[in-house]
């Protein structure tokens, strides 16, 4: 007999006919079983790569589509860049009218890509997807259950071949186990080779169809681009001209500019550019409130002292002086950066003493700021616009005083007016949160009370009302005393008194006090207690610490100066309080200012 292959035996042999049950019966007795087996095997060895190939071209798919998804993104952003550009030349009708045009026409192609990967979906992943889910996963559940018959079908034979001769009730019981077995495997064996048959069959027309239904949709696809921009051709050649114009009209313009630049530059060669034409000009009365304004270089007010940057655009900065105060910005949008708050408390001199030409300092209380112009002129220039800025904004200080005395005449009601416009200015809750923000100031210095609303000036101390009558009781030259809320207080004082505070000056005249074993009083003390101890504090000043490398405090009624920001970082408050003539002569320049600008504000 010749050897039936696989295809012989799914599709002749086992033929779909009245006689299949018993075809599967003949096939076991006359070729045996092995043979059965080794059939079915390659039948299921070449499902199992269909499968996998299946599965392969299902990913290859789906990465295909995300790719093409991920493309009309970028493609849609492209487009929204155009239509963002043709926004931005909304002036030029021609830019602008063709960009649209262009954005809408893209629209309608990122539309048909839209299309096509929703129909390759349909047609390749859905379809190949549901053919492996469907009728292959029923192929395996019959494999399965073929399986397990064939199983049991070895048990019953094994069972029969044991049972002895003698038996013949287990004779009986075994082959009749035997019997329905064998029936029972001729049935899950017909249905299975059902299955292999009906997805031999199906596969091509699955395979087949998905492909055409691909083809298809890319046939729709460039037939509708096709018809698009058949439709734009027309409106492409129209600008083609017109673009072949505006290049014939663009050379002729370069001629007429470079003639132009010839004859300028000739024109050039005859003047003289030795002199400084920088504008040198300053206006105190200037309508927009800057009095002068240009490029200068700045000394960095770190510990090198550096002048240049390694940016070229960092070197020099441009500075103006406007609303009473020196700024600079690095750019023309940066928000000015503040050198002098206040120009009435600083001063300005010339730097004859370093290596660089052309420099002057401007000196406030707190910091100075080396500056350098880039001329003798600008430099001279600069300095006469501080010095006539510094003139100008005390005059008009005391313009203002004149105005509110003037307003204050003998009469009642003008006395009021007059009162009501000056706390509204001077005075009330914001002299009194300003003051008391500051370290340990929202309690009294001496007892600790909350809410002081008294100050020493002096000091540069908050107190409650209690102590503030003690410190009344000493003298104006060792405290005065004003109120935060009902006294008049001038920016520059409250400048002083935030420099200061209750933290800083109990570092210096409380130094001592753990020392000596003295207590502190508390806000409920006895007033001779309290009264005791401030004169023992401030007067006789048993708790200071007195140090060997510092000069000793100023005589009582004497003023001390508040540190420069410099000594602060160095040395600390109460160490630049204490530094006497040694900061004096580290910092000359700062203290010579503070004795023209601030101390005046200790004997108002």
């Amino acid at each position: 007999m010749e050897p039936v292959t696989c295809d012989c035996f799914i599709f002749d042999k086992f033929n779909l006919d009245s006689n299949f049950f018993f075809s599967v019966a003949a096939f076991e007795e006359e070729w045996g079983w092995l043979v059965l087996l080794a059939a079915l095997e390659e039948v299921e060895g070449d499902v199992t790569e269909l499968e996998l190939k299946l599965d392969k071209l299902v990913k290859l798919c789906i990465a295909m589509i995300d790719t093409g998804k991920a493309f009309c993104t970028a493609n849609k952003q492209f487009m929204n860049g155009i239509r963002d550009l043709a926004q931005y030349s909304c002036k030029d009708t021609l830019v602008e009218t063709n960009l649209m045009k262009f954005s809408d026409t893209l629209q309608e192609m990122i539309n048909y890509h839209n299309i096509l990967f929703d129909q390759i979906q349909r047609s390749i992943k859905t379809q190949l997807q549901t053919f492996v889910k469907e009728d292959i996963r029923k192929l395996k559940d019959a494999k399965k259950q073929f399986e397990k018959v064939s199983e049991e079908k070895e048990n019953a034979l094994v069972k029969n071949a044991q049972v002895q001769r003698n038996k013949q009730h287990e004779v009986e019981e075994a082959t009749n186990i035997l019997t329905a077995t064998r029936k029972c495997f001729r049935h899950i064996a017909l249905d299975y080779v059902l299955q292999i048959n009906v997805l031999q069959s199906k596969r091509r027309a699955e395979i087949l169809k998905s492909m055409l239904s691909f083809m298809y949709a890319h046939l729709a696809f460039f037939h509708q681009g096709y018809d698009l921009f058949s439709e734009l051709e027309p409106y492409m050649k129209e600008l083609g001209a017109q673009l072949d114009q505006l290049a014939v009209d663009a050379a002729k313009e370069k001629r007429d500019m470079e003639q132009k630049h010839s004859t300028i530059q000739q024109k050039a060669a005859l003047q003289d550019y030795s002199s400084d034409d920088t504008k040198l000009e300053y206006n105190v009365d200037a309508a927009n409130g800057i009095v002068m304004e240009g490029y200068l270089f700045k000394r960095a007010s770190n510990a090198f002292k550096t002048w240049n940057r390694k940016k070229p655009d960092h070197i020099r900065r441009w500075f103006s002086i406007q609303n009473n105060q020196l700024v600079y910005q690095k750019k023309f949008k940066d928000n000015p950066t503040v050198v002098v708050e206040d120009l009435r408390l600083c001063t300005v001199k010339h730097c004859e003493d370093i290596e660089r030409r052309f420099c002057f300092e401007v000196v406030s209380p707190t910091k100075s700021c080396m500056l350098q112009a880039d001329s003798e002129k600008l430099r001279q220039a600069w300095i006469k616009a501080v010095q006539t800025s510094i003139a100008t904004a005390y005059r008009e200080k005391g313009d203002e005083s004149e105005k509110q005395e003037k307003k204050s005449s003998p009469s009642t009601g003008s006395l009021e007016s007059g009162s009501e416009t000056k706390e509204k200015l001077l005075k009330g809750e914001s002299a009194l949160q300003r003051v008391q923000c500051i370290a340990g100031n929202a309690a009294c210095c001496d007892c600790g009370l909350a809410d002081p609303r008294w100050a020493s000036i002096n000091l540069g101390i908050t107190l409650c009302i209690e102590c503030s009558g003690i410190h009344r009781s000493l003298g104006v030259h060792f405290s005065k005393v004003r109120s935060l809320t009902l006294d008049s207080w001038e920016p520059e004082l409250l400048k002083l008194m935030c420099e200061l505070g209750n933290d800083v000056i109990n570092r210096i005249y409380e130094a001592k006090l753990e020392k000596v074993g003295v207590k502190k009083p508390q806000s409920g003390s006895q007033r001779q207690e309290k009264e005791a101890y401030i004169r023992a504090k401030y007067v006789e000043r048993k708790f200071v610490e007195k140090q060997a490398a510092s000069v000793p405090l100023p005589e009582p009624g004497t003023k001390v100066l508040p540190p420069s920001q410099e000594e602060k970082r160095h040395s600390g408050p109460e160490k630049s309080l204490l530094a006497g003539e040694q900061g004096a002569a580290s910092h000359k320049g700062i203290y010579t200012l503070l004795s023209l600008a601030v101390l005046p504000i200790f004997f108002l």
